[in-house]
C-alpha cells in the first residue's frame, strides 16, 4: 500500500533550506541590530521626534511591546470594513498607518514592512480575503484571527530584504486601507450624458 504524503506549500521553511544555501556572513547579528536601527530611524522621520518617542514608550512595563492578551486599539475609523474581492480601496499614508503599530511595527502580529510604504495614498482592488495560511517554518496551516485582505499587483519586491525574489503578496491589515471615495468626475459624465438624452 502506498503511503499518502502530506502536500506541502511550496514555500515550506524545510523544502526552502535543503534547497538554498545558508548565508555565509558572519555578521548577521550585526546586519539585524542595523535593520532595527534603520526601521527605527523611518519611524522617527514618519511620526516625527515627539509621537515617535510616546510610541516608544506607551507599553512602559511590558517594554514598549504589546502582550498577545492586551487590547489594540486602531486609531483609525476602519475598524471592520469587510472588504470583499473587487472592492476598491485606498491604502492609507504612512503616517495613519504608524498610528496603528505597537513598537514592534505590528498590528495584532501583522507588521508593516518597508517594501509596503510604496504603496501608500494609492488605490487598489481587494483581490482576496485571507483567511488561513501556511506557516512555513512549521507547514502548520493557521486561520487569521483579523480581517486581512491581498491586493491586485500589490507583491513585495524585497528592496528592504536584501533583495528577495519571492514576490510574495503583501498582507494589509483592514485597518490600513480605506473604501476609495467614489469617482466623482464619472459620476458627472455619467449624469451629464443622461440630461443629454
Amino acid at each position: 500500500m502506498v503511503e499518502q504524503c502530506q502536500d506541502f506549500c511550496q514555500y515550506n521553511f524545510t523544502d526552502l533550506t535543503s534547497a538554498s544555501l545558508a548565508d555565509p556572513r558572519r555578521a548577521l547579528s550585526l546586519r539585524r541590530l542595523w535593520w532595527e536601527l534603520k526601521r527605527y530611524a523611518w519611524y522617527a522621520r514618519v511620526l516625527g521626534p515627539v509621537s515617535f518617542l510616546e510610541k516608544m514608550s506607551s507599553s512602559g512595563a511590558n517594554g514598549g511591546r504589546l502582550s498577545p492578551h492586551e487590547p489594540e486599539t486602531p486609531t483609525t475609523d476602519a475598524t471592520d470594513l469587510n472588504l470583499q474581492p473587487g472592492e476598491l480601496v485606498e491604502v492609507r499614508s504612512e503616517k495613519e498607518i504608524f498610528a496603528t503599530l505597537d513598537r514592534e511595527g505590528k498590528l495584532k502580529g501583522l507588521r508593516f514592512t518597508s517594501e509596503m510604504r510604496n504603496y501608500c495614498g494609492e488605490e487598489f482592488r481587494v483581490y482576496k480575503r485571507v483567511r488561513k495560511i501556511i506557516v512555513e517554518t512549521t507547514g502548520e496551516m493557521r486561520t487569521i484571527r483579523s480581517p486581512t485582505v491581498l491586493l491586485e499587483g500589490v507583491i513585495c519586491d524585497g528592496s528592504a530584504h536584501s533583495g528577495c525574489d519571492k514576490a510574495c503578496f503583501c498582507f494589509w491589515r483592514e485597518e490600513w486601507l480605506r473604501r476609495a471615495a467614489p469617482q466623482v468626475a464619472a459620476a458627472d459624465s455619467e449624469s451629464a450624458r443622461h440630461g443629454r438624452a
